[in-house]
């Protein structure tokens, strides 16, 4: 019978040969990640300290397996298959900072308190669907984010040979029902900005009178089409109120997630992002009354210690004044964002809004931003012949016709 072949980083039984003196050497043969294979010997004065030196020594020998496969088996706990992918991915790069601190909340904070502690070898597709259930009662659009972080770390788990297959792969997710979007008109807007300054210039007021940062930023992203991290992180660099028209690119964000400090990025959602804007005039007098009023601070939405304006301060800000005006809660930056990509797509069509919009697909915008009504084929005249057809003759007693045959 052939003898069975030793796996990458692995080795084989180990043999004793008992010598004259009272001793017992050791050998093993292993095999090294690289498919190479070695010898080790020793000799020791009983089998149980040779067996535990070669071990030890073999160990060392393909070190490199344990380093990148991390001593996981199939008797490992997810919590720690999903621990190691976080690392992986961390040392890849292949998450953005801002993916990869999300990801890591939600294995903390909704995945692992469902399946962390089961084994790897206990996890199949009943499980996840467990999981994706339990989280979709209460979080309906995490537990699709959810589902789907539980399907990568289940891939790395099968590149790993730590699972046979993905079982992530079998469990479907509810369908959504789409839903409307929320775009502003350019009436609604006007008499969102008149609140705006009424709220500002309240009687009623206690302290100083609020700053202009709501207002300022709200005109940006109406001018823009900037999300809300794009416009409090925009800096003067990017600004070129020279040019004619003037012009604005987008180049970075403020993120002020929850558990993270506030910082800037250099780096967009997507390359798409990265995007030069040609800017209205009317937004020109308040980027020159900011400019001025800077003091050479490279943002120009920033605090009063010089560093920029945060996401929070935003929210913060339009949350107060929807509470005192009674104004819809979906009156949020993300609205007045769609209010400007849906007047391009109106005027330009649905491939310029994506590019202003900074999206990868134009399927994005027309889905979530810009959908429309499909304009159908003018059958005005073709239908109307049916119509004039039908009042030429007199009514037609259809009981009457059969009743006759």
């Amino acid at each position: 019978m052939p003898r069975s072949r030793i796996e990458p980083g692995s080795h084989g039984e180990i043999t004793y040969h008992d010598l004259p003196d009272g001793r017992v050497r050791g050998t093993v043969i292993f095999r090294r990640t690289d498919g190479s294979y070695g010898k080790l010997r020793t000799v020791a004065a009983s089998r149980a300290r040779a067996r535990r030196t070669l071990i030890d020594r073999v160990g060392d020998a393909y070190e490199a397996v344990h380093a990148h496969g991390g001593g996981l088996t199939p008797d490992s706990l997810f919590i720690e298959l999903a621990q190691e992918y976080m690392e992986h991915v961390a040392f890849t790069g292949d998450q953005r900072d801002t993916t990869r601190h999300e990801n890591n909340r939600l294995i903390q904070k909704k995945i692992a308190p469902l399946m962390g502690s089961l084994a790897l070898r206990e996890i199949k597709a009943t499980t996840i669907l467990r999981v994706y259930k339990t989280i979709h009662r209460d979080t309906p659009r995490q537990a699709d984010t959810c589902k789907a972080l539980i399907s990568q770390i289940c891939s790395y788990a099968v590149m790993n040979d730590l699972m046979v297959a993905n079982p992530a792969r079998e469990v479907k997710s509810a369908k959504r029902r789409p839903k409307l979007i929320y775009a502003p008109d350019a009436m609604q807007l006007e008499a969102f900005r008149s609140i705006i300054r009424d709220y500002q210039n309240r009687e009623d007021r206690m302290g100083p009178r609020p700053s202009d940062l709501l207002g300022d930023v709200v005109d940006l992203i109406l001018a823009t089409g900037a999300r809300v991290s794009e416009a409090v992180g925009l800096k003067w660099q990017f600004v070129d109120l020279e040019s004619e028209p003037p012009s604005i690119t987008i180049a970075g964000k403020v993120v002020d997630t929850k558990g993270q400090s506030k910082h800037y990025e250099d780096y967009l959602k997507s390359e798409s992002g990265w995007r030069r804007i040609l800017v209205p005039a009317e937004l020109v007098p308040m980027l020159r009354r900011r400019k001025l009023s800077s003091d050479g601070n490279e943002f120009v939405f920033h605090t009063r210690t010089g560093s920029p304006n945060g996401t929070q301060d935003i929210h913060r800000a339009l949350r107060r004044v929807r509470e005192w005006a009674g104004l819809d809660e979906e009156l949020v930056p993300h609205a007045l964002r769609k209010s400007a990509v849906t007047a391009v797509a109106d005027a330009l069509g649905i491939e310029g809004a994506a590019r202003f919009a900074g999206h990868k697909r134009s399927r994005v915008t027309e889905q979530y931003y810009a959908k429309r009504a499909v304009q159908a084929p003018d059958t005005s005249q073709v239908l109307g012949a049916l119509q004039r057809s039908g009042m030429s003759g007199g009514i037609v007693d259809i009981n009457a016709k059969r009743a006759a045959q």
